[in-house]
């Protein structure tokens, strides 16, 4: 048995002789993320397309990198091409774009448990109802509900948010996604 674990141990040291540590080196940042928040829509035909967001601190401030421990506004410019929308969920999923034991760089998931899926949208942002057409909306965001998740994150990396928005209006049993967009940013 000892000779098992030393043998899996010799193993286990060769192997990371033969992907040397300089390949986790961080990567550089995409798309401009050290300087600003890119963001795209998951796909064209979504009933919500957003073509701004800026982060603003509580004072109206420019704000990046965002810091997600201290409250922040976000201000979003988007066209609902539907039907006015009274109530919301959202699941967000988080990536961290790093080098893999290749060394090449990807956005990887980091797992979050389910603590970010069925977020009310509408309690949380303070957003409702999203009328149909042209909306500018100014959205105090404080994020100490999630510290869980936060605390786990690593300051001055690229993260790209991936945040799917659900219509649940009254007597809406589909719960269509109705809106998709990546958003990939600095944290602080």
């Amino acid at each position: 048995m000892l000779s098992t674990i030393f043998l899996g141990t010799a193993l286990l040291a060769s192997s990371l002789h033969a992907f040397p540590v300089e390949n986790l080196a961080d990567c550089p940042f995409p798309n401009g993320t050290d300087k600003a928040i890119h963001s795209y829509m998951c796909s064209d035909n979504e009933q919500f397309s957003i073509t701004d967001i800026q982060t603003l601190d509580k004072n109206g401030k420019p704000f990046y990198p965002i810091d997600p421990r201290q409250e922040f506004i976000l201000n979003l410019t988007t066209y609902n091409h539907g039907p006015q929308i009274d109530d919301n969920h959202v699941n967000v999923k988080i990536n961290q774009y790093k080098a893999g034991w290749s060394g090449d760089c990807s956005w990887t998931s980091i797992p979050t448990f389910g603590l970010l899926n069925g977020i009310d949208g509408c309690q949380f942002a303070h957003n409702c109802p999203l009328t149909s057409g042209p909306l500018f909306l100014i959205l105090p965001l404080d994020l100490s509900q999630f510290s869980a998740i936060i605390n786990m994150l690593a300051a001055y990396k690229p993260y790209e948010l991936e945040i799917r928005m659900f219509n649940y209006n009254a007597g809406n049993t589909a719960h269509e996604e109705i809106a998709c967009v990546m958003a990939q940013v600095e944290l602080s």
